[in-house]
C-alpha cells in the first residue's frame, strides 16, 4: 500500500508531471490511499481553478484513511515523545505518518521530516510496477 504525500504532488506539478498520470498504474492496481490531510495542503495550493478541478477528481478516486482517535491518539504520541528529543515535527506530517501506519503503507514524499519520525517506511519515489 502507498500513501502519496503533499510534497510529492507538488514535485510532479512543478516539474510538468501530471498526478492523474503518475498515479494511474498504482490506482488501478489498488495500491494508493489517501488521507484528507494531504488532500488539503494539495489543494490549498492550487493556483490554477482547472488544474484544482482535475486533482479533486483524483482525490475522489483515492480511497481516503479515515481520520480515526486512534490514529489522533498515534500522532499525538509521536509528537510528544519527539518533541522530548528535541525534534518538533509540523502536526501534518505526524497525521499523515499516523495515517500511513495505520494502514501499513510507505508514505512517498520529498519531506525529509518522515525519515525521523518512528515506525513509517517512506520512499522518495513510487516503485515500478
Amino acid at each position: 500500500m502507498i500513501l502519496v504525500d503533499s510534497t510529492k504532488y507538488i514535485s510532479w506539478m512543478r516539474t510538468g508531471q501530471n498526478p492523474v498520470t503518475m498515479l494511474e498504474l498504482p490506482l488501478r492496481g489498488g495500491l494508493i490511499m489517501s488521507c484528507g490531510i494531504v488532500r488539503i495542503e494539495v489543494l490549498r495550493g492550487m493556483i490554477k481553478p482547472e488544474a484544482k478541478t482535475q486533482i479533486e477528481k483524483l482525490f475522489e478516486t483515492i480511497p481516503e484513511v479515515p481520520l480515526e482517535r486512534s490514529i489522533i491518539a498515534d500522532a499525538t504520541e509521536s509528537a510528544w515523545a519527539m518533541d522530548r528529543k528535541g525534534r518538533i515535527l509540523p502536526v501534518t506530517d505526524l497525521l499523515i505518518a499516523a495515517c500511513a501506519k495505520h494502514i501499513g503503507a510507505t508514505v512517498i514524499t520529498e519531506d525529509p521530516h518522515f525519515t525521523h519520525i518512528p515506525g513509517v517506511k517512506h520512499l522518495k519515489n513510487l516503485p515500478r510496477l
